[in-house]
């Protein structure tokens, strides 16, 4: 599995209809599920209003999410990928 980090903040819609968050990261979450992937969602204070670290089978399930998420225009998000400290001593010892 491959891990994101996902920075995101709510748009001036989400805020509009913001009794409905709840239902969308189950919605978010069910689709995560379709796509074989996971998701722990974090909601925060500061400059992002959530925070999602997501474990994806590839980068194409991933991308897949992120074309669905943009098209609903309820989140703007920085996508990071992440490693693992293993997979990254595994990744430098390789070198």
């Amino acid at each position: 599995m491959q891990k994101y980090v996902l920075l995101g903040n709510w748009t001036d819609r989400a805020r509009e209809t913001f009794l409905e968050i709840p239902e969308r990261v189950k919605l978010t979450k069910n689709i995560i599920g379709e796509l074989k992937g996971s998701i722990d969602f974090f909601f925060t204070m500061g400059e992002y209003d959530f925070v999602a670290i997501i474990d994806m089978p590839d980068e194409e399930s991933m991308v897949k999410y992120l074309f669905k998420a943009y098209e609903a225009r309820y989140i703007t998000i920085k996508t990071l990928r992440a490693w693992t400290d293993n997979e990254f001593a595994e990744m430098v010892t390789e070198i």
